[in-house]
């Protein structure tokens, strides 16, 4: 859920990187400065975000979801 209390839902990694470039945007934050936040490379946020989410593990699905603000939630498919 974002800060505007709006549920989305992840299924796919394309899924996934569609709702964190959209924050991004939406914070008005580079790809550069996400990556410099998280810990990790503007590449590394260019292939999340172009839905190549099996680059993540469940820290950086956590830092990225401190840094921009996001409340995910998990349950078994």
């Amino acid at each position: 859920m974002d800060m505007t209390g709006q549920t989305m839902l992840a299924v796919t990694p394309a899924d996934w990187g569609n709702i964190i470039r959209d924050r991004r945007l939406d914070l008005g934050m580079s790809q550069a400065e996400l990556a410099r936040q998280v810990g990790m490379s503007r590449q590394w946020v260019v292939r999340f975000e172009s839905g190549h989410a099996g680059v993540a593990t469940i820290d950086h699905l956590t830092r990225l979801a401190e840094v921009l603000s996001l409340d995910v939630e998990a349950s078994p498919a």
